[in-house]
Parts: structure tokens; sequence; C-alpha cells
């Protein structure tokens, strides 16, 4: 009796020119864009792939990676392979939060407050010059239980007023907006590929040798004061980031080297 029986079961053609691991690739990427399993979801464990095609571990395994080599899944250590979710999108060219980035396209994350200090900001090296800011943020998003990136804000001390329990799940923008009257008039943003410290490797569950993106965002009152300084920290394959200009865009004059910390 097949374990999985939503899979086309006919068996593999040896005989065939095209290698096993592409036939058995084929089959299960023909099953994802049918449907057969959402985004998300868990396929078939590899024993269970063995059994129903007749094939060795080592060919379920090159099936497996060339899904993952074209996106279509992602392995996760020690739980499976699932079907990939499709990447989520940031809209640049408006004045958008994080999480209402995320909740525009249908996704409430699992947010988890790290920190939440009155002072922390003060001796931060993080924060720009000059800046007055000395409450520090920090949460964990996670989709799916898995982690995808880590938020650090710093906001000006009447935010303290805020409390920890409501800084857990309220957006950057609302805290300002909405709980300290603040007007916000423009923010500059800057996206990169870095190297993270070790202890943001740790919370997102990255190996040391991982990149992420990083986006820095400022936000300024319309009088032109500081009051918000982001540093988001993103899993590179789960996010894209998006932008519309008006005319040509000069793509060269647009790209800066990173300054050299």
């Amino acid at each position: 009796m097949p374990q999985n029986s939503r899979l086309q079961l006919n068996r593999l053609q040896p005989s065939s020119a095209e290698p096993l691991y592409a036939q058995l690739a084929e089959r299960l990427a023909d099953a994802i864009s049918q449907g057969v399993y959402a985004p998300g979801e868990q396929l078939p464990p590899e024993s269970a792939l063995m059994s129903d095609f007749g094939i060795s571990r080592v060919t379920v395994r090159q099936a497996i990676q060339l899904l993952a080599r074209n996106g279509q899944v992602v392995s996760r250590k020690g739980k499976g392979t699932f079907v990939a979710r499709a990447p989520i999108q940031h809209d640049l060219s408006s004045l958008q939060g994080f999480q209402e980035a995320l909740r525009q396209q249908g996704i409430e994350p699992q947010t988890e407050l790290l920190e939440f200090s009155g002072s922390a900001g003060r001796i931060d090296g993080q924060v720009p010059q000059g800046m007055n800011l000395p409450v520090r943020l920090r949460r964990r998003y996670r989709v799916d239980g898995e982690a995808f990136a880590i938020v650090e804000a710093y906001l000006p001390g009447e935010a303290e007023a805020v409390g920890a329990a409501r800084a857990e799940h309220l957006a950057v923008y609302d805290i300002l907006q909405q709980f300290l009257g603040v007007r916000i008039g423009r923010a500059d943003v800057a996206i990169q590929c870095a190297k993270p410290k070790r202890k943001i490797s740790t919370e997102l569950e990255l190996a040391p040798s991982s990149h992420v993106l990083l986006m820095q965002r400022t936000s300024y009152t319309v009088s032109g004061l500081p009051c918000e300084h982001m540093r988001i920290y993103i899993v590179p394959d789960r996010y894209v980031f998006r932008m519309s200009v008006p005319g040509p865009m000069q793509i060269a004059t647009a790209i800066q080297p990173a300054p050299i910390n």
C-alpha cells in the first residue's frame, strides 16, 4: 500500500535518459504546482518516497536538493522538507511599517519581545550620533514557527510609557503616531547584505557563517527631527524589497559601497 496517496505513483523510468532523481523532482514539482501540497506544507519523508517509488535514499536527496535550488522547497534540519512560501514583499515606494507590510499580505507573524529598555539606546553605538532615542525595543518575528527577522528599534524617551506588554505587539509607527502623537514626514532607508553578530545569528537560528539582509531606517517628523531609528535583520530567502520610481532609474548611480566598520 503506498504511503503517500496524493502523488502520482506511476513508476519512474530507469531506462529513460532523464536521471531518476530528476524524474522524482519533476513529479514533486508537478504536485506542488497543482496544489497537491500547499505552501508551508511538509512533503512526504524520505522513507516514504523510497518505498513508494522503489528508489534509494541518495536519489531522493538529489531530487530534494534540485527542488531546493529551484526555490520550490526548503529543508529544515530535524523537521523535514516543506513547500516554499512566496517571499514576503515590502514596498519601499511608500512610508510603510514592517508589520504593516506583512499584514497586507495576510501574514500574521508570531512576535516575541526580546527587550524593552528605557535607557539602552543612550549607550548603544548603533544609534546615529546626535539622535536622542534612548528607548530600545527588540523583537523576533516568526512565520510558520521559523525565525525570519530581528527588529531593533530606538525611540524617544516618551515611548517608555507604552510598557513592555503593549510594545510586544504594537507596530513601531503605531507607537509613534497613536501614543506619542508624532507626525512622520519622511524616512531614509538603506539595505545591504551583512554578516550579523553571533547574537543575531543565534536569535535567527542561523549558522554563524550566514549572511542576512540588513535594513536600516531613520524616520523624521514633519519638522525634520529624528523620531526613530530601526535596524531589521532579515533571513534573505524569505523577503523581497520592491520599489516603483517615475521615469528611468539610473541603477549605477543609486548603488553605493557600504561603509567599512
